[in-house]
């Protein structure tokens, strides 16, 4: 098996695989290093199968690389969290092909920050596992799950829940996976939506004088409320201002209309 790891999520399903009767022949690491993770992958990866390779970002890149993963003859891939889309040779040399986590529910929020415009879109916030294909996040869905979210939630707390719930869908359905016993459902002709990363901040920009529903301009703000990322924001006389708003149940903490109290009278 090969796995390409990335953040909390790929150390998660790097400490569960070692958990399982399957071997790791091969474990890449995320160029970037996102959250900090690719040293702990690494020491997970080697305390588990100590002669599995480790791989640098640029390995992927390399012929000879890839005539060593091609010749192990890997029955499955697993992109845990990869930030990038896989092209060319690497797509096809595991035999089961590549299994993704996807944090959202598709085929909806294809692409960049499903957290962000799930919120913003209302569509259904959630995750899924799928098969990679060339495309984005447009290959066969084998496993979802839906994410319930509040008024009260924002872009982080619905990305921390997506995160979690990822790990977990994938933990419940590893041995369906390997054994076959889920269908493989096509997104070909499905109606949803896809993002670029670029998308995000021109949808987080509010415009002083354009109409909209009190629900569109929360759904904007909170979506984006992720520190130490950019919040929303507007441009008013040459200055930028940037917006954050507090929602809470009332009765819970929060603002609210006052309750009547017992023999109170109409003024």
């Amino acid at each position: 098996m090969i796995v390409l790891a990335s953040d909390y999520v790929g150390f998660k399903i790097v400490e569960f695989l070692g958990g399982c009767r399957e071997p790791v022949d091969f474990v890449g690491l995320d160029p970037g290093d996102r959250g900090g993770f690719n040293s702990a992958i690494e020491r997970a990866t080697l305390s588990r199968w100590p002669a599995a390779a480790v791989l640098a970002p640029a390995d992927l890149e390399r012929a000879d690389v890839l005539e060593r993963l091609a010749g192990s003859r890997p029955r499955l891939g697993i992109l845990a969290w990869w930030p990038s889309i896989l092209k060319g040779r690497i797509l096809s040399i595991p035999s089961g092909g590549w299994l993704n986590l996807h944090p959202g529910f598709l085929p909806h929020n294809r692409g960049k920050n499903p957290n962000f415009w799930c919120l913003v879109d209302g569509t259904p916030c959630g995750v899924s596992l799928h098969y990679a294909d060339p495309g984005v996040d447009t290959g066969d869905v084998v496993a979802q799950e839906r994410l319930e979210v509040s008024w009260e939630d924002t872009g982080e707390t619905a990305y921390l829940k997506a995160r979690d719930l990822m790990v977990d869908l994938f933990v419940k359905r590893f041995d369906d996976v390997l054994a076959g016993r889920l269908p493989r459902l096509p997104q070909r002709g499905a109606t949803g939506s896809a993002h670029r990363s670029g998308q995000m901040e021109e949808a987080s920009r509010i415009d002083l004088d354009r109409s909209c529903t009190a629900r569109e301009l929360f759904n904007i703000i909170r979506a984006r409320m992720f520190p130490p990322h950019p919040t929303a924001f507007f441009n008013d006389r040459g200055r930028t201002y940037s917006v954050q708003i507090v929602i809470k149940r009332a009765g819970d903490g929060g603002a609210g209309p006052a309750k009547r109290r017992t023999g109170e009278a109409d003024e």
